[in-house]
């Protein structure tokens, strides 16, 4: 939450800020609005959808994000009891297809990447549409609100007849000016509301951006803690490109490697000690039994002389 949080948190004060200048001038955009009602609302309706989905994008990123976190945190994270998620939805697939197994290679790593990539543009491009679309509605209640102010001035001269006195011409005048000034009502309006909503929009897009840009690395980084990393089959820009975050977890497995290794060499220098060992103590117990039978035949031989003598002698 601490992640995302930051940046609800500016969302939520410009709209404060926002909604106090509305308050403020109520009466004045009341009477902007109605020059036009029809576009007016329809501009006011895109706005508000467009808050409400920027909003909910924003607030997305906090429930993916501790989705996450419990997936990771998880001993079995094939059986996690959550919501499945929207954005991260390749790596929850992911997961429970490799029967929870949370360990990536880097090519797994890159699809997932790619997926949270594409799924984090699809979702920004609704919203620039959003923008976008308030902007050409308010310049669409512009040149409408023009070409009414156009055709209603060349009525009015039309309809000028300088032969009479200049009291009645002058209230000719009056009444023929009054469509003119609404045309200029409904453009000046519809541009207001246009182009304010696009402002409003636009800040709420670039803090939502911000947001997704700051959880995208956050992905990147945890994900990579739990990938094997190897140089071989890696193309040139591959390497050019990896990050801090690649470095150092291929460090991490390289050091890991090289531990498992030494510990399997230490014990096969035990084994050898121990054969080698054994060998000198078959040895020595050979070079007891070598000494043994030569005592042994020594004294047979004194024993042979011994019973050869007593029998001369008989």
């Amino acid at each position: 939450m601490r992640i995302i949080g930051k940046y609800i948190l500016r969302i939520i004060l410009f709209l404060v800020l926002i909604s106090s200048i509305l308050y403020l001038h109520f009466e004045k955009l009341k009477n902007f609005y109605l020059t036009n009602q029809t576009l007016n609302s329809i501009i006011v309706f895109v706005i508000t959808v467009g808050i409400i989905y920027i909003l909910r994008q924003t607030f997305l990123l906090k429930n993916e994000f501790n989705w996450l976190n419990k997936l990771i945190n998880s001993k079995q994270p094939s059986k996690l009891s959550v919501k499945s998620p929207s954005l991260l939805k390749y790596l929850d697939t992911f997961v429970k297809e490799h029967s929870g197994k949370f360990i990536f290679s880097q090519t797994a790593m890159k699809s997932i990447m790619e997926s949270l990539d594409g799924r984090l543009i699809e979702s920004r491009e609704i919203s620039r549409y959003l923008i976008g679309l308030t902007v050409f509605l308010g310049l669409l209640g512009t040149f409408w609100g023009l070409l009414e102010t156009i055709n209603s001035v060349g009525i009015t001269v039309n309809s000028l007849n300088f032969s009479e006195d200049t009291q009645k011409l002058f209230k000719v005048l009056k009444q023929g000016l009054e469509e003119p000034l609404s045309g200029m009502g409904t453009a000046f309006s519809s541009s207001l509301f246009g182009l304010g909503g696009s402002l409003i929009l636009g800040f709420l897009d670039l803090q939502s951006g911000q947001a997704q840009n700051r959880f995208y690395n956050e992905v990147e980084e945890r994900l990579s803690k739990h990938t094997k990393f190897t140089l071989m089959n890696m193309d040139e820009d591959d390497r050019k490109n990896l990050g801090p975050a690649y470095i150092e977890s291929l460090i991490e497995v390289t050091t890991e490697n090289l531990k498992k290794s030494t510990s399997v060499i230490d014990k096969q220098n035990d084994y050898q000690e121990s054969i080698s060992k054994s060998l000198y103590d078959i040895n020595n117990f050979l070079s007891e039994n070598i000494a043994l039978n030569k005592e042994i035949k020594d004294e047979i031989k004194v024993l042979s002389k011994t019973i050869a003598n007593i029998s001369k002698k008989q």
